[in-house]
């Protein structure tokens, strides 16, 4: 008898959606846990290497971006915990991304 009446219940679209609705959720709630410790709010377009290591600490990943010998040195951090992805430019960042 339960199983005749929780069935059509739980193969409703609603149930799925709700389901869905509280993952999604659960999943904001950690990100904005995560980035609520970290002041990313300070970022910006312009900040040198060194602005962004005292304010971040050390990137997971340093790239090296190819350029010519007339262009600007190019260079890619990324930081994992806070998802984000910054590109500088001489130094200076030119952008940054949320992974």
């Amino acid at each position: 008898m339960v199983d005749d009446l929780t069935r059509p219940l739980f193969g409703s679209r609603a149930a799925v959606h709700e389901s869905e609705r509280n993952r999604v959720e659960g999943d904001a709630i950690s990100v904005v846990t995560e980035q609520s410790e970290t002041p990313i709010a300070t970022l910006r377009v312009g900040m040198t290497m060194r602005e962004v290591r005292e304010l971040l600490g050390e990137p997971s990943q340093k790239e090296t971006l190819p350029f010519e010998k007339k262009g600007p040195e190019k260079a890619r951090w990324t930081y994992r915990s806070i998802h984000r992805i910054l590109d500088f430019e001489d130094g200076r960042v030119t952008a940054v991304t949320i992974q």
